[in-house]
């Protein structure tokens, strides 16, 4: 059975997600992220697509990467994932690749641990290494709380 990928580049490192955990990608220049007061950095904010509020996870703190400002390629990944309107903010999309599950190996225990159970594995695609997210265990459970709380804390406030 065959996998397909939307891969992203963050720093150096290339990253894969499955292409039906995603929605859409959309350039970060059309977009305003409204900080959430009370989140973790993590949550980078909030925008407005289509009248719908969607949280922006900001993968370069999820990961431990230096911060960087977002650039001319920069984009938001769209996530169908838990009925929640999710995007992340990738450095850029390099590519959509089909690979076969025998192309994927399990990422090692060891690298599998508490924080980092967002890694389902990694994929060789020539000369390239391609770390494979689970879109499902991106947002930790801390996270999703810190969402709810500020949802419900902005809907009372307006």
């Amino acid at each position: 059975m065959s996998i397909q990928l939307v891969v992203f580049a963050l720093g150096k490192e290339e990253y894969g997600i499955d292409v039906s955990a995603v929605n859409g990608i959309l350039r970060t220049k059309k977009f305003a992220v409204t900080s959430i007061p009370g989140t973790t950095k993590v949550i980078e904010g909030m925008i407005n697509v289509r009248g719908k509020i969607n949280y922006i996870l900001n993968l370069r703190s999820k990961f431990g990467l230096e911060s960087k400002d977002k650039g001319e390629d920069s984009k938001f990944i769209m996530l169908n994932v838990d009925d929640a309107n999710t995007g992340c903010i990738v450095d850029e999309v390099t590519d959509i690749v089909k690979l076969e599950e025998a192309d994927v190996q399990s990422a090692p225990a060891y690298v599998c641990g508490v924080n980092a159970n967002f890694i389902k594995g990694i994929a060789q695609i020539d000369n390239r290494m391609i770390i494979i997210l689970n879109p499902n265990n991106i947002l930790t459970f801390e996270d999703h709380a810190t969402l709810e709380n500020a949802s419900n804390s902005i809907l009372i406030n307006s």
